[in-house]
């Protein structure tokens, strides 16, 4: 449980394991908190069982264009064809009658295709108006002949019955909404949202309102409750006092009905850091420390809140430094992984514009905004201020690692590990 000065990533997976096997040792005392909740109510929730469609869709021939359904033997090409049009399909509900032989119907896009018809002649290769009354009759012209079943949806084509849609663990998002209602699906099953509680301490911390000498506005709880809900997690803060006595009374609230705890200040190397004196080596000894190879965040912690304190098997704790920057990044970093859902993974995109020079060891993380250039490549530039500043323009966290050159003598080509926010 003692401190050192360890790597970003070696930690996330510390804190990773510890918190999976915290989990399972608990599966066999609490029921996992799973419910159908309907369509409308699913958004930013993860599956907690695979989505498996209950039928094909489409679940007949549907025509892809607006035109003509005809036969495709009937039709000469290259060349001209006049045909009857003996029937005005719109997208709607019923069944249509067959195509009777030597005719075309007009069709609109969604329609049923009529019985008969093969292929669909987009409107725009006939004489037909495209916004007027069906003609009597339609010419067609082709310049090569149509191939099967062209401009038609068969049944199937975008799903077929019993496909897997969506894993379990997927976080639902409007796409899949959309795609489960068509399908004729009303209700997901899924996890419940996690249950986080954030504990801020420090007593120099205010409200907001006019600023009071010796004080700062307290921003952390507000910043991770709304990062937490975004992710999908229901959050709860509580401010916990400097006195130790008092900080573990509010420990054993924020465990009480919860799934994790973050906490944030108090891990430093002060006289006055009550978190890491009251949990770590000269405390309870429940909760490891370390100052990581890491800017901005180095100090950080995780641990377990005892029985005494927290549940039976005891609550998983995360420690984030009270700098809102290195609570923010520390988030991001070591909170999201244990969120349910797709573990949020850096990826590689191009070196854009800003000072990307870094010459200390270990983790450099700075604002970055992503764009995409007339190329179709996406690059990140980072943002220019101070603090928590340029956070709030930022659309993704610059991972450095100390070997990037200045951007101005970057090779073509040269990449940036980012994780998006």
């Amino acid at each position: 449980m003692g401190e050192h000065r360890g790597d970003p990533w070696q930690w996330r997976d510390e804190i990773v394991q510890a918190h999976r096997a915290l989990r399972d040792r608990t599966l066999h005392d609490r029921t996992p908190r799973t419910s159908r909740v309907p369509l409308a109510e699913a958004a930013g929730r993860v599956l907690a069982a695979p989505l498996t469609s209950p039928e094909e869709l489409p679940s007949q021939d549907l025509s892809a264009m607006d035109g003509f359904a005809v036969r495709r033997a009937e039709l000469t090409a290259p060349g001209t064809t006049v045909l009857p049009v003996v029937a005005d399909l719109p997208a709607r509900p019923g069944h249509p009658a067959p195509l009777p032989t030597g005719t075309a119907a007009r069709i609109m896009t969604g329609a049923p295709l009529p019985p008969g018809a093969d292929a669909v002649v987009p409107v725009e290769d006939t004489d037909a108006d495209p916004v007027g009354p069906a003609p009597a009759a339609v010419r067609i012209t082709l310049a090569s002949p149509l191939p099967p079943r062209k401009h038609v949806r068969g049944p199937g084509e975008e799903v077929t019955r019993g496909e897997e849609l969506a894993a379990a663990g997927t976080r639902v998002g409007a796409a899949l909404i959309g795609l489960a209602a068509a399908l004729g699906v009303t209700d997901l099953e899924v996890h419940a949202p996690p249950r986080v509680s954030i504990v801020v301490t420090g007593d120099e911390l205010t409200g907001a309102g006019p600023a009071v000498p010796g004080t700062v506005r307290e921003s952390n709880g507000t910043m991770l409750a709304a990062a937490l809900v975004t992710h999908g997690a229901i959050p709860r803060v509580l401010r916990g006092p400097d006195d130790p006595s008092r900080l573990r009374d509010v420990l054993a609230d924020s465990a009480r009905d919860t799934d994790l705890v973050v906490t944030t200040g108090g891990i430093g190397h002060g006289a006055y850091d009550v978190v890491k004196s009251l949990l770590g080596p000269g405390g309870d000894g429940t909760s490891r420390f370390a100052h990581l190879a890491l800017r901005p965040g180095g100090p950080q912690g995780h641990g377990t809140l005892p029985p005494a304190v927290g549940a039976d098997h005891g609550t998983p704790v995360v420690h984030l430094p009270g700098t809102p920057v290195g609570a923010l990044v520390g988030y991001h970093l070591f909170v999201r992984p244990l969120l349910p859902g797709p573990a949020p993974a850096p990826r590689r995109v191009l070196v854009g514009e800003g000072s990307f020079a870094v010459r200390r060891p270990g983790l450099t993380v700075v604002a970055g905004r992503l764009r995409r250039g007339a190329d179709g490549r996406e690059s990140v530039d980072t943002l220019p201020g101070r603090r928590l500043a340029p956070y709030g323009r930022a659309d993704a966290l610059v991972l450095l690692d100390g070997t990037l050159r200045d951007p101005a003598d970057a090779a073509a080509g040269e990449s940036v590990l980012v994780l998006d926010l």
